[in-house]
């Protein structure tokens, strides 16, 4: 039986916890979180938070989809055993709640064009956890960059969580799912996928024997002919997420793009 709640009380702290954080818009992507969660045989505790702090766009914020109702439903038939539906004072008292900075890879890429983006991604998430006070924490591998800050503060901050990592979830199309994809309309989202098939294509020609900058050159190129705006598409160390080098043997592929000025992120992982 699942319990919608709005505190965490101590009949929740004396569980071993499985936390799944999301900001609502349940898809099928953050229900296969959840399937990994269950894997683990704890509680599963799966939070709706749209937190304003990440947004650097206000109108971003205002636009985020909002389906709460049905995200209970989904949530419920799913058999999660807590659904975390807490106010936005809860999370961010009057007496403050400390800001975590992010190490310097959180100043680039998505960091670059969103500023103070991952500020508020691991202020609220170090936030949740002191909260709920997890054992286990599943995060997916869409967003990379965000995934890897949180290890780093995870490790910086000595927190005795374990992080798991759930695949990225696709469309028939390729189209890695996101809750934005709802504000897309059917053609563009058989465009955005356009995006994955140009990132399969850069690693397609990395693996051919092609340097990374001819590579990725190829890419761009690819989706700007989509009529795709696009942000960034980069390569880097998946370790360190510095610029590869001749010693680095696992590479990600980084992009961000807009259609129909919906942003969009997508990786790849390249293994050399």
């Amino acid at each position: 039986m699942t319990k919608v709640i709005t505190t965490i009380n101590e009949d929740i702290l004396s569980k071993n916890i499985c936390f799944i954080p999301t900001m609502g818009a349940i898809h099928e992507g953050h229900l296969s979180l959840i399937d990994i969660g269950k894997e683990t045989n704890l509680k599963t505790l799966v939070s709706i938070f749209l937190n304003r702090k990440q947004f650097n766009n206000d109108d971003d914020f205002k636009n985020y989809p909002n389906e709460l109702e049905q995200d209970i439903q989904f949530l419920e038939r799913k058999g999660v055993d807590y659904i975390f539906l807490p106010q936005e004072s809860y999370i961010y008292p009057s007496e403050g709640v400390p800001s975590i900075v992010p190490s310097k890879v959180g100043s680039i890429l998505e960091g670059a064009s969103r500023p103070g983006h991952f500020e508020g991604v691991l202020t609220v998430v170090n936030r949740l956890f002191d909260l709920v006070k997890p054992s286990h924490a599943v995060f997916g591998k869409k967003d990379a960059q965000q995934l890897f800050l949180i290890k780093d503060m995870v490790n910086r901050f000595d927190l005795n969580i374990e992080i798991i990592e759930g695949e990225i979830f696709r469309d028939k199309n390729g189209l890695a799912l996101s809750s934005r994809n709802k504000h897309l309309s059917p053609d563009a989202k058989l465009n955005a996928a356009n995006i994955f098939k140009s990132l399969q294509n850069v690693a397609n020609e990395i693996n051919l024997g092609k340097s990374f900058e001819e590579s990725v050159e190829q890419g761009i190129n690819l989706i700007s002919q989509n009529e795709i705006n696009l942000d960034y598409l980069e390569i880097v160390d998946e370790e360190n997420f510095n610029y590869p080098n001749k010693y680095s043997k696992k590479l990600k592929l980084l992009t961000a793009a807009y259609v129909e000025n919906v942003r969009l992120i997508d990786n790849l992982d390249i293994k050399l």
